[in-house]
């Protein structure tokens, strides 16, 4: 039976009680002494293993209110650490309404308040409103009552801390154990665990750290639940650059959530963040070209997977850019190959001025370089190639005689639109190189998209006439 169905009945139940109490020639003390033990089970009853101590408590109230003809009970929790509760049935909605009831219809006694005390400490107070019959005086009962929604509440919050210490650890050890070849499925894993905390009904995580690439947003939950949100930032600085975290909670009530615990989760976090962006810092060393600092081959498979893998799961946009520069042979035929260094040189410091931390920079060999960057459409993405190819012209004759005219020539992939793979990703930017320098020197040529519809790749067959 849910709470609906037992606070209807629970109604029922005290409209004939008062209707047998206000009777003549009736039992009176049998009848409140047997609408006593029937308000006291109805409370034992109450689960306190699977709730929330607000859940509890309101039950708790509603049993009361609902049982026993009293004008209306509250309750207030105050506890360490914790935001108080206020809950309260009736016809009051806070304890100055409940003191300025006075006496009920048939001249009972006032409203009372009776600690809430559970092993040994105070955890709250009780507070009935006035009699709506002549109960005789319902202190007793109501001493009984506190007792038991004590030893209720004080089950409801070691259950309640065994939750949140579970929801912490798990959460914990999934942040902390967060590793590089598996860090998208990690975080959705983090995310789906923060959604598990006591009273929270979603998680949301943004991230902005150079580990994950691109600034990402994860949710998890019912988000579309009209609940209560709660952000928390975790910011760490780490040699003049900032990182921050967002975890934003979604509670179903106003209580907030434990923001401590969700803290330490976010501080594993950004250990584990940090230790990732170290690991592939020093894996970089050997995957570095050494005239330019910029990766090789090697790095350039690592990264197209990485990159692939998470343009998949978050239904992203990746763009490879190959390039390489024009008259390049006659700089070092003519100005020797310490100029000709020079301007590789050039051209990758200029590659990384139009660029983001996350983006991946590979010196192929020679004048070839291949650029990979996450972008939002095509359109970006010949933005940025106009830009790479703006500046690396500007860079690159600065250092040589007037008139030069050096320029690049670029080819642009797009994932998915050009390919799905790393290798033919790659091959359709190799082909739009190819293409941009035929159509002449210092131009953009874009990947033809795949072809999808099967229909466009045969011609209809001719009808006979």
């Amino acid at each position: 039976m849910d709470r609906d169905e037992t606070l209807s009945r629970l109604d029922a139940i005290q409209v004939r009680s008062l209707a047998r109490l206000r009777e003549a020639g009736t039992d009176r003390g049998l009848l409140v002494e047997l609408l006593e033990s029937a308000c006291l089970l109805e409370l034992a009853k109450i689960e306190t293993t699977s709730i929330d101590p607000t859940s509890y408590l309101q039950h708790a109230v509603d049993v009361v209110a609902q049982m026993y003809p009293v004008a209306g009970v509250a309750a207030t929790v105050t506890m360490p650490g914790r935001e108080s509760i206020v809950v309260h049935a009736g016809e009051v909605t806070t304890d100055d309404q409940l003191s300025a009831l006075g006496a009920g219809d048939d001249g009972a006694g006032a409203a009372g308040r009776y600690p809430l005390v559970g092993g040994g400490v105070t955890l709250g107070v009780l507070t009935a409103g006035a009699p709506k019959a002549d109960l005789g005086s319902p202190t007793h009962f109501f001493e009984q009552v506190a007792r038991q929604v004590a030893q209720g509440l004080a089950g409801v919050l070691h259950s309640d801390q065994l939750r949140r210490e579970v929801a912490t650890a798990t959460a914990s050890r999934v942040a902390a154990q967060l590793v590089d070849e598996q860090i998208a499925e990690g975080l959705e894993e983090l995310g789906l665990a923060l959604a598990s905390f006591p009273g929270v009904i979603a998680a949301e995580l943004s991230i902005d750290h150079d580990a994950v690439g691109p600034p990402l947003r994860l949710r998890s939950g019912y988000w579309d639940y009209d609940g209560h949100a709660h952000s928390i930032d975790s910011v760490t600085l780490e040699e003049g650059k900032s990182r921050r975290l967002t975890a934003r909670i979604r509670s179903a009530d106003e209580s907030t959530p434990d923001e401590s615990a969700i803290r330490a989760v976010l501080e594993h976090l950004v250990q584990s963040l940090d230790r990732i962006a170290s690991t592939r810092a020093l894996r970089e060393e050997a995957e570095t070209e050494p005239l330019t600092g910029l990766g090789n081959r090697r790095r350039l498979q690592r990264a197209l997977d990485q990159h692939l893998s998470r343009a998949r799961r978050y239904d992203e946009r990746v763009a490879v850019f190959l390039l390489d520069l024009d008259r390049f042979k006659a700089v070092n035929d003519e100005l020797g190959h310490d100029a000709g260094d020079a301007v590789i040189i050039a051209c990758a410091n200029a590659l990384r001025d139009r660029t983001r931390a996350y983006d991946e920079l590979v010196r192929l060999g020679g004048d070839e370089f291949v650029v990979i960057a996450p972008v939002p459409d095509a359109l970006r993405a010949g933005q940025l190639a106009d830009e790479m190819r703006e500046h690396i012209a500007w860079r690159c004759n600065a250092l040589l005689p007037a008139d030069w005219g050096l320029s690049a020539a670029i080819g642009v992939a797009v994932f998915p639109d050009a390919a799905t793979d790393p290798e033919s990703l790659l091959r359709a930017a190799d082909i739009a190189l190819y293409r941009a320098k035929d159509s002449g020197s210092d131009g953009v040529m874009f990947a033809e998209p795949m072809v999808t519809d099967i229909t466009a790749k045969v011609r209809p067959r001719p009808r006979r006439g």
